[in-house]
């Protein structure tokens, strides 16, 4: 199963999903169930996301996205951070009103329904875990692992009340899940901006590319102006200046460089210049 039909068949059992369980809180008054059924919500929305931006990520490069657009997967993810940011807000504002006044709930068919939920969510992440690596994707599967603590959530808080009747335990569990999905969110919304800012995605320092590059290199005489960033997480490219020995063998040495750069650390690609040659070019110039 492909990648783009596998987030068909989960999007399509999670809004199917989603109603029940939104039904169920509003019926019953469970604000654990109608948190967790307001993340599904932002899931769907997280899924819808993917699966567009999925499609735009393999158009080819043109005149005016000369790079394509792979950064597009950042803005998902960005996006639905964003999302689940919003609403933490709003659940744990509420959760403060219900413990305080908390409403009686029908833990028994609270307690069913979060049982179908987590099964729904579990199916889920296992579609889907796979293609994680994708930060397009990684957002969705964050959303839909937030889902399913929601459930287990929601199962512990039902089968408390069912034994003790303390109602208050209910909205409790909403500010529970809430705070279960706010570091995952902040990680994202960062790793999101970093990539953004043209920030390195990866562990790979620009000394250690400088220091390889002179270890196994001697024919370079210098290299400088090393730059590292993303176009996605799983996109990285690298840029840098050198200047070699002799002029005859440069283009042979900045192909063999390129080669054993991208082998070494994984660039998508790599963008190397000569600043030996323009200084020569300058020379030339003035002589003119």
């Amino acid at each position: 199963m492909t990648n783009e039909t596998s987030q068909k068949v989960v999007l399509v059992t999670t809004i199917f999903y989603f109603f029940i369980e939104l039904y169920g809180g509003i019926h019953y008054h469970s604000l654990a169930l109608v948190t967790d059924a307001s993340f599904m919500a932002i899931n769907i929305t997280g899924q819808f996301i993917a699966l567009y931006i999925g499609r735009l990520a393999r158009r080819r490069p043109n005149r005016t996205k000369t790079f394509g657009y792979e950064r597009a997967k950042v803005l998902s993810g960005l996006f639905n951070g964003m999302l689940v940011g919003f609403l933490l807000f709003y659940v744990f504002s509420d959760a403060y009103h219900k413990i305080l006044n908390p409403e009686p709930v029908e833990a028994f068919k609270v307690l069913v329904i979060a049982v179908i939920g987590l099964g729904v969510n579990f199916f889920g992440l296992v579609m889907l875990y796979k293609y994680s690596g994708d930060i397009n994707i990684k957002g969705a599967v964050m959303l839909l692992l937030n889902d399913t603590l929601g459930s287990v959530g929601v199962i512990l808080s039902s089968i408390i009340i069912t034994y003790t009747s303390l109602y208050f335990v209910d909205p409790l569990t909403g500010v529970l899940i809430g705070l279960t999905v706010a570091y995952p969110t902040y990680t994202l919304i960062r790793d999101s901006v970093h990539i953004l800012m043209e920030g390195n995605p990866t562990n790979v320092d620009a000394r250690e590319v400088e220091g390889y590059i002179y270890k196994y290199f001697p024919e370079v005489v210098e290299a400088k102006d090393i730059h590292i960033w993303g176009l996605s997480p799983e996109m990285i490219l690298a840029a840098l200046r050198i200047r070699t020995r002799q002029m005859d063998s440069q283009r042979k040495t900045i192909k063999k460089l390129k080669e054993a750069l991208k082998t070494k650390y994984g660039f998508y690609d790599i963008y190397v210049e000569s600043y030996e040659s323009k200084r020569l070019l300058k020379r030339l110039f003035d002589q003119l």
